[in-house]
């Protein structure tokens, strides 16, 4: 059986795991944080829809989740194929046929959540 990908691929993927799996500890950290305890809202007890429409509709914040959202999906479904990929033995056409349907349902869920943001 032949190698699935030449080595720098694999190498630029591993890089882009463990940078993405750096960004999900600061991108939630940060969420965290706002979202339980910098809200006045929140700490006064009247949270609302208005408020959380008035924080999302922002498009600082807007970016932020949306990055979050991005970082997410590349993060958790490149995990998915490099489990696969190391746990099982496919073909180079298996392993490509894999890749193809996890991008295709990574870019689904990616439009899926950032159309969300039009339909505030």
């Amino acid at each position: 059986m032949e190698t699935v990908m030449p080595m720098y691929r694999n190498v630029i993927g591993w890089y882009l795991q463990r940078i993405t799996g750096g960004l999900l500890i600061i991108l939630l950290a940060a969420h965290f944080w706002v979202e339980h305890f910098m809200s006045a809202e929140l700490r006064r007890g009247d949270l609302s829809y208005e408020a959380i429409l008035k924080r999302i509709s922002n498009p600082v914040w807007q970016f932020i989740d949306i990055a979050f959202l991005l970082v997410a999906l590349y993060h958790g479904l490149n995990g998915l194929r490099n489990i696969i990929l190391d746990y099982s033995r496919v073909g180079r056409h298996t392993a490509q046929a894999l890749t193809v349907a996890i991008v295709g349902a990574g870019l689904v869920w990616a439009w899926w959540g950032i159309d969300a943001f039009r339909n505030l």
